[in-house]
């Protein structure tokens, strides 16, 4: 390998690499994957996950990102893989249309998000790839095969890991455009864990942020409108959190107990407050811009197992005969049952729950990563792809029925293993070369 290193957002994973590919047209994309032994694409380097690098080659999709088409009678987008979900969804707000499926952030490439995962929340909660209808994939032979939503392979595709080929364009079927009048306030515990279900069954858009060691959750909900409500906005000085948290959270290194301190400070200072806003999908829950690092885990189970879990994993959180200590918040989303192969929700109804590390240098000594994943594999959980977790190989046959289609795809389509990476191999159970 050469001396050049790829180094993710918060700078936890690096990967020395031997040569980096720039396409701008598919031409390109597909002669550069043709011609190359082990290739990998990557987007943004926001994944806590060692999936995107790794390869002896590397394709950076920083000049691949253009909108191509837009089909008013069907509703339907195509872009180059690696275009921003922010440039994309101010498009497709401009044309009155709307996602079901937006994850907190717009700053990911589009391949990038539907390759691990990214989803949505509460009644229309699904993953970005539902919307997929199809696609063009390089293939290993750096052959280009398009794809369409009727072919045996979508369930694969619509979420790959990038291991079955590389995107170079994308189509989406879009819903019809609406608003949300979105509230946010602050719950107690006892509050929002009974009432989640009919809250679900009420709000077109729930999400909830719980706060360890504070006793609240923060209860957000968005009801279909045609014009705001009445009420306070967004108070001047939630733009310091982040600047605060890492403040906080920096003496949590050593001292993990002021953990429980620094939660409280935080909810009293941030999520003590009621605020609404008002606008599309993407304008009222989408956070536009990470001003700081972090590293993440991400576990789902399914609904009608969450009570027991987490009964369970509040107990494990507030024992002090462990350091697992959590950073605000843990951020509870609802996803509908789908047949996307390695989906969280493949057959299932399920709850995700996210778990934060501030300080993403004192990752490895973060005790509540542990903590969560031990509690949630006991419970049949599925870690997110993208985000921090420990499974491997067949640890994952026991919790996805397609597994093992997902493995006999991924060698018929990649029979040499152009797509994989050692940590990939580790993943996905297949022996080092």
């Amino acid at each position: 390998m050469s001396d050049e290193k790829w180094v993710s957002w918060n700078g936890n994973i690096r990967h020395r690499y031997e040569k980096l590919h720039e396409p701008s047209t598919e031409e390109d994309l597909a002669r550069a994957v043709g011609a190359a032994r082990n290739i990998r694409p990557y987007g943004n380097k926001q994944s806590s996950a060692d999936i995107a690098a790794g390869a002896e080659e590397l394709i950076s999709f920083d000049r691949y990102g253009e909108i191509l088409r837009i089909d008013p009678e069907k509703r339907e987008i195509t872009a180059q893989a690696g275009v921003r979900l922010g440039v994309l969804l101010r498009e497709i707000d401009r044309q009155g249309w709307s996602l079901s499926a937006l994850p907190d952030i717009d700053t990911v490439t589009l391949a990038g998000a539907i390759a691990t995962g990214t989803h949505g929340t509460a009644g229309t909660g699904r993953l970005l790839g539902d919307h997929m209808v199809a696609c063009r994939v390089v293939t290993a032979r750096g052959e280009v095969r398009e794809f369409h939503e009727d072919d045996p392979e979508m369930p694969a595709l619509r979420l790959s890991l990038g291991v079955l080929g590389v995107f170079s364009t994308i189509t989406l079927r879009c819903d019809p455009g609406f608003r949300l009048a979105v509230t946010e306030r602050p719950v107690k515990d006892t509050v929002w864990r009974e009432r989640y279900s009919s809250l679900l069954e009420k709000h077109p858009f729930l999400r909830i942020l719980s706060l360890p060691h504070t006793g609240y959750g923060y209860l957000i909900t968005g009801d279909y409108a045609r014009e705001p409500l009445a009420g306070p906005g967004k108070p001047w000085w939630i733009k310091h959190r982040r600047a605060v948290s890492a403040r906080l959270y920096g003496r949590t290194v050593k001292h993990p107990s002021f953990t429980v301190t620094a939660n409280r400070i935080l909810k009293g200072l941030f999520f003590s407050h009621t605020q609404r806003s008002f606008g599309t999908l993407y304008e009222a829950t989408v956070t536009k811009s990470r001003g700081s690092t972090l590293e993440l885990a991400e576990w789902t189970v399914a609904l009608d197992r969450f009570d027991a879990l987490f009964d369970e994993l509040s107990a494990a959180l507030q024992d002090r005969s462990n350091p697992a200590f959590v950073h605000i918040p843990m951020d509870v989303r609802f996803l509908k049952a789908d047949r996307t192969w390695l989906s969280y929700a493949f057959e299932r109804d399920c709850v995700t729950v996210g778990c934060v590390c501030r300080i993403p240098e004192a990752a490895d000594s973060y005790a509540a990563f542990g903590v969560v994943e031990e509690i949630f594999r006991r419970y049949g959980g599925r870690p997110h792809w993208a985000k921090r977790h420990a499974m491997r190989g067949d640890d994952f046959s026991a919790i996805y029925p397609r597994w093992q289609d997902f493995l006999d795809l991924r060698q018929k389509m990649d029979p040499q293993g152009t797509f994989l990476t050692p940590s990939l191999r580790d993943l996905l159970g297949i022996p080092r070369e």
